[in-house]
This record gives C-alpha cells, structure tokens and sequence, in this order.
C-alpha cells in the first residue's frame, strides 16, 4: 500500500480536536510512521523533541532519514548527543530516547550502543494528608479539588485521571455503591504505566455528585469528570501547593500517586493484590494469574480506606450509613490484625532476650 494512499492511519483519537486531527494526517510518513500506535501525550512529547532536533541540527525528518544513509551510525549518534548537551538531565534522557525510537521505526537499527539511564537529580517523597488538606484549602475551583481527591484516592497517574469520562464512574455512581469501581476500557490495563484497578472514595463521591449539581460536570457517559486542560490542572495546584508553603520537592500532581501507595502499604494488604490496584503488573503474578474480582478488591480497598482518605473526619451525615458501618468494622478489623502482629513481635523478642540473658550466665 502506497504511504500517501487517501485514508492512511489511525482514525481520530476520540480526545483529539479536529485541528490536530487534521495536523496528524498532514506529518510526514516517516513521522506518521513513527507515532501511529503511540499514546496522543506520547505523541506530543515525542513531535516536541523532533520539533527541538529539527531546529538545532537544521534538518527535516525526511532530511535526517536521509543523512543517516551516507554516513557510519557512530556520526549519528554523536549528532543525537551534542543537539541535546544543553537540556536538563531528564529532558536530555528522552530527547535521546526519542529520536533513537525514530530512526528504529523507520528501518534504521545499526545504531551503537549508549547508556541511556537517568540518574534523578534529587528524590521526590509523596503528600501526607495533612499537606493535601492544606493543598485543597487553596484551591478555589471545585473541579480542582475534585482531580486532587481523586488522584490521592485512586493512585491514578495525572494522564488516566485527564481522561476519566462518567461512564467509567456511572455504574456505582448511580447505585450509590462506595467505594467506587473505575471501570475503564482495555487499552488503560496495556503497557509500562497500566492503570489500576482501583476504586475512588466517598471523598471523590461527594465532589462529583456537587460538580454535577453546579454544572462543573454532566451526567452524561462521554461528559469528562475533569474537563479542563492538564496544563491548567496542573498550574493551579502549584499555585496552591506555593501558597500553602508545601515542600517544593514534592511532585505536584505525581505526589498523589506516591500517597495513595504509601497509604496501601501501611494498610498491609495482601502485596499482589496491592500491585494489582496500583497497576504495577510487571515481575508481579498479578499480570496473568492473580484474582481480579471487583468485589473482592472492593473489599481489599475498603479496609485500606482508612489510611487512604483525605478528611480523617469524613463520615457522611448523621444518619447510620450500613456501608459506612462496614468500612468502620473494617477499619477496625485492619488496626486488630497490625496489632496481633506487632503483639507476636514483641512475643518473639522477648522470648530472644531471654535466650540470650539464659546464655549469658
């Protein structure tokens, strides 16, 4: 099939406006080539550092592919490394990555052998609740607070939660059920940063429902939960994280998924089915034999809600909630067994020092 056969390539993205639909098909083949089945964010990243090499090395996409047949790999990848000797360490680290995938993609696999590892600069720890409350006490737009609830309850990364339609919240919206199952589509579950299969809060419940009574959100299934622009998402918590006086080191909207981990593991529940919640399937049984019943995770999350939710007081109204009753017995239940387990800690220790004191003699 010829590359400028009329209808060549992916049909439009349902997140893709008709302006950049309309760029898409006017790429050149070789870069059309390159991003066909990738993610659109990785598509963006990727055409910004093309754009970038484009500019410091003075050559079109075509223009390189070019160059790179007259002349030994070694000369190309010293190209690669000395456009990019100006950028920070982890934009060099991509750039780098980028345009080596270009060159695979479009036949090119001679090239030499490089260290492609970042090494982070800095370690960036995640929020505690008492840093997200202070955060949301900032914020001003309820469709704010909403992403920060719902990414502090959900370990959802940044990109999962900017795609979050009300189909995917509807069913135990509706019901009334909590938590909530996020039920997304396949294409979520695929690759290095899978989504989980997590659950959101009463905390995320109540913001929804107010989005949708203020007309932030419609209770329509194709209606975006959170329907601003990542960028903009972004700028105003780091507003309200400066305001605030928080650690600049924390990561703005990333900090949200290192919380809801950290939370997991104080709740000590079952570890593959921890992996399976925050969608870390690789090297892990989770990714083909572990149980993904959503009841039974259901239940794994609503144990560990308790070290999960942002407001410690949040119980609802007065009235007697049996699911709120539950989450408390399990509550409840989750303090008893850390409990029994430090108890047999202390059992062991003390009868080690004992031992010890026996020998000593």
């Amino acid at each position: 099939m010829p590359e400028n056969f009329v209808g060549l390539g992916d049909p439009k993205h349902p997140d893709e406006s008709a302006t950049e639909s309309m760029q898409r098909f006017q790429r050149a083949p070789c870069v059309e080539r390159w991003l066909r089945n990738k993610a659109p964010t990785t598509q963006k990243k990727y055409l910004g550092y093309l754009g970038r090499f484009q500019l410091l090395a003075g050559l079109s996409p075509e223009q390189f592919l070019q160059w790179c047949k007259r002349v030994e790999s070694v000369e190309i990848q010293d190209l690669i490394d000395k456009t990019s000797q100006g950028f920070k360490p982890a934009i060099q680290f991509c750039y780098r990555v980028a345009l080596r995938s270009f060159l695979h993609y479009n036949g090119y696999n001679s090239l030499p052998k490089t260290d492609l590892q970042y090494v982070p600069q800095a370690w960036h720890r995640g929020y505690k609740r008492p840093e997200i409350q202070s955060l949301l006490g900032h914020l001003k737009q309820r469709v704010h607070k909403l992403f920060v609830v719902m990414a502090a309850e959900s370990g959802f990364r940044s990109y999962v939660l900017m795609q979050l339609r009300y189909c995917h919240v509807m069913e135990d919206l509706e019901s009334g059920t909590i938590p909530i199952a996020v039920r997304l589509e396949p294409r979520f579950y695929a690759g290095k940063k899978a989504a989980g299969y997590t659950f959101l809060g009463q905390g995320s419940m109540r913001l929804i429902r107010e989005c949708i009574d203020e007309g932030f959100v419609e209770a329509k299934p194709d209606s975006k939960l959170i329907p601003r622009s990542y960028y903009g998402v972004w700028a105003a918590i780091h507003r309200a994280k400066s305001k605030a006086g928080l650690d600049p080191k924390i990561q703005t909207c990333h900090g949200f998924r290192k919380f809801f981990e950290n939370t997991l593991d104080h709740a000590s529940i079952d570890h593959e089915r921890k992996m399976l919640i925050e969608g870390h399937f690789a090297g892990t049984r989770a990714k083909h034999y572990t149980e993904r019943d959503i009841e039974e995770l259901r239940e794994l999350y609503r144990k560990a809600y308790s070290f999960i939710r942002i407001d410690p007081e949040e119980r609802g109204d007065a009235k007697t909630d049996p699911q709120d009753l539950n989450m408390r017995v399990a509550e409840l239940e989750t303090k008893l067994a850390r409990q029994n387990i430090l108890e047999a800690k202390l059992v062991a220790l003390e009868y080690e020092l004992r031992r010890v004191k026996e020998c000593s003699r």
